[in-house]
């Protein structure tokens, strides 16, 4: 029937192809962000741009971050507040994201956040640089908004 070794070998293969689809598809499901010049400007000129949807998480005067997302895309999360830009425009949350700073080495900066696919969902500006962009459906994204993580050091999604 096949010496043992063949038989080990082909347990071996299966087992991983069962494991490894499963696994491909959780993480094919997973976004990122992508540091950009060009943001961390366009964000500190307080430019609004047409076609997006603007959130902040945090308290409104000392936001911990601001995202603008492209209208396709719905954002799945109650820790992002849909804001209204009319008026005060987008400086009154950058000037707060700002003044939210606790260390000098931490200035906010701006970042593409940007599908498994590679296609361009919205814009981050936070002192924090990381956090989960999870796909949820074909429009329909999760993203972790920037918190304090233990001891007060920074780090990306969880609660804050």
């Amino acid at each position: 029937m096949g010496s043992p070794s063949i038989k080990i070998t082909a347990f071996l293969v299966f087992t991983l192809c069962l494991i490894a689809t499963p696994l491909g598809a959780f993480l094919n499901s997973y976004g990122n962000l992508s540091p950009n010049r060009e943001v961390t400007k366009m964000f500190e000129a307080f430019k609004v741009l047409d076609g997006y949807r603007y959130y902040i998480s945090g308290p409104e005067e000392m936001p911990r971050g601001i995202i603008g997302v492209k209208k396709g895309y719905v954002v799945q999360s109650d820790l992002w507040r849909e804001v209204n830009l009319a008026g005060e425009g987008l400086e009154r949350y950058v000037r707060g994201v700002r003044s939210n700073v606790t260390e000098m080495s931490n200035f906010p900066y701006g970042m593409e956040i940007v599908g498994p696919d590679g296609a361009l969902i919205g814009y981050w500006y936070s002192d924090v640089g990381s956090t989960v962009v999870k796909m949820r459906g074909d429009h329909e994204v999760e993203i972790y908004p920037p918190s304090a993580g233990r001891k007060g050091v920074v780090g990306g999604g969880g609660e804050g």
